[in-house]
This record gives C-alpha cells, structure tokens and sequence, in this order.
C-alpha cells in the first residue's frame, strides 16, 4: 500500500509499504477513509522538529476508517463497520493507567509518532482504541473525533458557566473547537486571539464575539475593552502563550494550557499568577471523552463541515501539511482513495 514514512529530520517520503496484518487477536484491520493534518504533523516535519517522531513511522492519527478485517479476540467490531481511533494506546498496567489516568501512561504508544498512524491506505488498531460510528456520519464531521475528545477533555478542568467570558488564544481547527464548545455552553464574550486574518474570521464563524488581532493591537488592553476587567477564563491553544493567558485574565481566572510546543520557553512572572489568584492548569490528549465526541458530533450542536478547506489525495501530502504551515487552510484532510 502507499503510505507517507517520516524517514527523518524534515523528510517524508511517499512509498509503498507493507498492507498491515493482523498481529494480536484484539487488532482490527481498517481501510482508511480520510485522516486529517494535525498541528503536531506540522511540528513534526518542521526543520527543526517542534515535536519528535519515530523514523520509519507512518504519519497521521486523526483518521476515519471501516474495518476490513477482525482478530479473533474482536467482539464489538465486525468488518464493514465504520470508526474513529484514540491514538494513545495505553498499557493498562501501570501506576497511572491503574489510577484511571491512561493519558498519562508510563508507556503509551502514540499512533502516527511512534507507530504506524493513519497517511495511509489501511492502517491497523486495537479494539479498545477503535470507537465505532454512526454508517452515515459524513467522514468530514467524523474526522474531527480525534481533537474534539481532547477538547472535551480540556473543557471539563475549565467548567465554564453561562455569561462567562473566554478567550482562546489561537485559531487552528482547536481553537475553533474550543469557540464553538463555550458558545453551546453559553459563554460569552468570547474573544479569539490569532494573527492570521483568514483564521480571525472563520472564529467568528464559529461564535467568537471578537476576533483580535495581536499584531495590530495590544491583547491585554482589548480584552479588558470587551471585558472591563479580564477574562474569566483564557485558553492557550498554541502552547507558548501562557503569559498572555495569565495577563488577559481577571483576578481569580483561570488558564488552560492545551497546545504543546516543546521548544517554547515563555519568562514567567510568577508573582503575577500569585497576585491575581490563577489557577494554571495543564490538560494533555484525551481521558474517557471519546465517547462523549462521537455523540456530540453525532448531534449536530456543532458546525463543523464548513471548517474543512481542502481534500487532499495522499500523494498530495506534502502539500496538505504545507497549508497548514503557510496558514492558509484551517481543516485539511488527505483521502488516500483520490
């Protein structure tokens, strides 16, 4: 099958590989429907790397798929039924996984970074990491499972309440999901803080009541404009922002950091946290929320379809990840079957 092999330091190579096989007796075999580019593939393929990846991995994990073939320990798939995967499979054995924490697991295997993921045309996962799907959930809807479950996850440590104010910092495909789930939980306002001009307005597509634009104005003095006093809560989707998020908030607020960019090293102002009262939290992938994602998207409270920009076939790969680079897609999913 053809299949897009991270080889190294900035290199990604479309070749052909062997079609996956059964291995273990709880593994499924599913033909790829589409898999969508995630901001930590950019990372990846980056020169330098934002984040590492195994050399000799198939990229990708936010995939849509129908089983093709079961193994003998499968109970609740059979082929022909369609579903999204939890990349993070977890070991179930050690001290986190025992204390429920399975996002935190001691040797988790992440699909697309240290196994094979999903820029494919089949790909191969474990029954307890498949989450089966509705048979006419469009693939574009579906394909968002994946971030929205690690949303789902983050939105649950915020708890936010009708009439509070929210501001996410950062306008990628989480960002968006991140305006449209305070919106159905009737935040407001909610203020997106992005650069990018073409991100600014599908925020307010998506709900946001203001989109700033922090190269044309100060952050803080906008916020406080919209706000009177600061945010209630902030949101750092692009994971070098947590400054910004403790300046925009209120005294008491709160900020969530949900992006990872392992090369960012902001100066904190510690004293500035312990003034205002904030609480700093961290929030990593997705714990018990999958679930909770299918039937969301499943409800249609969501807009989502009008997020995908680009269909890309696979051998289009490198420049589905270089829209994402250069900004100019917000959704971008590669259909190994164009």
């Amino acid at each position: 099958m053809k299949a897009a092999v991270f080889e190294g330091v900035g290199v990604l190579t479309l070749r052909d590989v062997p079609k996956p096989e059964i291995q273990k007796p709880d593994d499924i075999i599913g033909r790829i429907e589409v898999c969508s580019v995630c901001g930590t593939d950019v990372h990846m393929t980056n020169v330098p790397p934002g984040y590492p990846a195994t050399p000799g991995t198939i990229l990708g994990h936010e995939l849509v798929a129908t089983v093709e073939q079961v193994g003998s320990g499968v109970r609740t798939f059979r082929p022909g039924d369609r579903f999204v995967v939890n990349p993070n499979e977890y070991c179930g054995t050690c001290v986190y996984c025992r204390r429920n924490l399975p996002n935190a697991c001691e040797h988790i295997q992440a699909m697309g970074i240290d196994v094979d993921g999903g820029f494919a045309e089949y790909v191969r996962v474990s029954e307890k990491m498949a989450f089966r799907i509705p048979p006419d959930m469009p693939r574009e809807i579906a394909a968002f499972a994946e971030p929205l479950a690690c949303v789902i996850n983050a939105s649950r440590k915020l708890r936010v309440q009708p009439g509070e104010s929210v501001v996410v910092i950062g306008a990628g495909p989480i960002g968006m999901l991140f305006i449209q789930l305070m919106k159905a939980a009737g935040a407001g306002p909610i203020l997106s803080v992005e650069p990018n001009a073409l991100r600014r307005d599908y925020a307010l597509r998506c709900g946001a009541d203001y989109a700033i634009d922090p190269a044309a104005e100060d952050t803080k003095a906008a916020v406080l404009r919209y706000t009177d006093i600061g945010a209630d809560y902030a949101i750092d989707v692009v994971g070098s922002q947590m400054m910004v998020a403790v300046d925009v908030i209120r005294k008491g607020g709160a900020c969530l950091l949900f992006g990872n960019n392992a090369k960012a090293a902001p100066a904190v102002t510690q004293s500035q946290i312990t003034y205002k009262e904030a609480r700093v939290l961290g929030t990593w992938l997705a714990n018990a929320s999958f679930d909770a994602a299918v039937r969301l998207l499943a409800s249609d409270t969501l807009h989502l379809d009008f997020l995908v920009t680009h269909t890309l076939p696979l051998r289009e790969i490198h420049e589905a990840i270089d829209l994402l680079r250069r900004g100019e897609g917000v959704e971008v999913l590669v259909d190994p079957n164009l």
